[in-house]
Order: structure tokens, then sequence, then C-alpha cells
């Protein structure tokens, strides 16, 4: 329930919902659910998700980096300083195509 919230106010851009605003978004997204109900029994939507573009560039650096130490491109030290720094655990002094000059 506390997800169905989060959207419906992110959407309105406010937490304080008048009737009339409210009873907008909720017939949208009635509208949106008759939809993805329809394409999950089709079996033309399986997951539905929403991530923030900030979520999506971090898990993609993160793969990245890991596809690398697959490879063997990078060291254990080199990956773990990579994810440190993807993640702003701490400073990274590895040299890597993925880190940009201007993050450190």
């Amino acid at each position: 329930m506390t997800g169905w919230h989060r959207r419906i106010n992110a959407r309105a851009c406010s937490a304080y919902l008048g009737l009339y605003k409210l009873a907008y978004l909720q017939r949208e997204e009635s509208e949106t659910v008759d939809l993805q109900i329809r394409l999950v029994s089709q079996h033309l939507l399986t997951k539905i998700r929403i991530r923030r573009k900030k979520y999506v560039a971090i898990h993609g650096r993160l793969h990245q980096a890991w596809d690398d130490y697959e490879e063997e491109k990078l060291t254990t030290t080199d990956l773990l300083r990579i994810i440190s720094h993807i993640n702003a655990l701490g400073p990274s002094m590895a040299v890597h195509h993925m880190l940009d000059d201007d993050e450190f």
C-alpha cells in the first residue's frame, strides 16, 4: 500500500491531494491497471517495474565492473574499489575506464 501512496503522491507532485485531484488520479490509475491485467493475462507483460534513471545507471556500472572482473580485466582489489566508489562508500584509487576523472 505504501508504494501505491508514494506513486500517487509523485504523480500529483504533492502529498496533500484535494478530493477532485485524487479522484482524477484514481481514474487514471484504474485505466492503467485494466491494461496491465489484460497484458499479463495474455502473457505479453510479465514484470512491471519502474526504475529511476539514477539506479539504472548505478546497476549498469556495477554490472560492467563485474563483467570486466570476469574477463580478468580487473583484479579483485580493483573490483572492490570500483564497487565501493559506485556505492559512495569511499574513494577509488583504481584507474579504470568506468570511472570519470570528475568523480574523484
